[in-house]
């Protein structure tokens, strides 16, 4: 079976969590091999959480098959909703348009590349007992040693510049969508998962992180690790600190 059909759904549900509806939104650029996967993962994980949830991917500008597997999986899946960039609008465009797109009580965020597996959002979950935000923390990354240094450099910059404890702002998320109601995101860089942390906890939030698996990469479609997409998230990094910080809680 390969990463672009859809696999059966489990046989066994998962214990009653405290969700009433979620949005899993998914930003994908070049995963054709990972996202029929994902999508099918992430539907029959969430027939059985809650009654009520929509899954919206955005093909960000895609050449490769990645629209094609959507398309046909749309046919199949009432829950799936594709958004589609005509040209590559970067990540951190595309997931504020995603965080924004969702409906439903409860987003979680998911990459297409299927770095994490759906079945995060259970542990993730428990971490909402008395948070508003739960950040899955990379505790054993599976990215090149490049990728590592470059994200503790970001961290520890992030850390200093705002005064966060976060280890890891820019993995995956599960948050209340009425967090939106109180804040407003601005970036269009990759800075915008920082950016919804910090704002979070400064709007009087509760934030916390909680250790997940991080799985080898499948595609090829992530452009993080580029000069110029690091560099405009630095940029942005110093750009909007006297804007967060000044900003008024609640």
């Amino acid at each position: 079976m390969t990463q672009t059909e859809p696999r059966p759904c489990p046989m066994t549900p998962p214990a009653p969590l405290p969700l009433t509806s979620v949005s899993v939104v998914i930003p994908a650029y070049y995963d054709e091999t990972t996202i029929g996967r994902l999508v099918s993962d992430a539907d029959c994980l969430l027939k059985e959480l809650c009654g009520d949830y929509e899954i919206i991917v955005t093909n960000d500008g895609s050449r490769d098959g990645t629209l094609e597997v959507l398309q046909k999986l749309a046919k199949t899946t009432p829950a799936l909703k594709i958004i589609n960039h005509e040209t590559n609008k970067g990540f951190g465009f595309t997931i504020r348009e995603l965080y924004y797109a969702g409906t439903k009580d409860f987003i979680f965020s998911l990459p297409g590349d299927y770095q994490f597996a759906p079945k995060e959002l259970i542990a993730m979950s428990a971490g909402l007992t008395g948070n508003d935000l739960v950040v899955g923390w990379r505790v054993k990354r599976n990215d090149p040693p490049r990728r590592k240094f470059q994200s503790f450099i970001y961290n520890t910059m992030l850390r200093t510049a705002y005064g966060i404890s976060y280890k890891d702002v820019n993995s995956i998320k599960l948050f209340r969508r009425s967090i939106l109601n109180k804040i407003q995101l601005k970036s269009t860089t990759a800075f915008v998962d920082a950016e919804l942390c910090i704002r979070t906890g400064r709007a009087g939030f509760k934030v916390v992180e909680i250790p997940i698996e991080h799985l080898p990469r499948l595609s090829q479609g992530a452009s993080g690790g580029k000069f110029s997409v690091i560099a405009e998230t630095f940029s942005d990094l110093f750009r909007m600190r006297s804007d967060i910080l000044s900003s008024s809680r609640g």
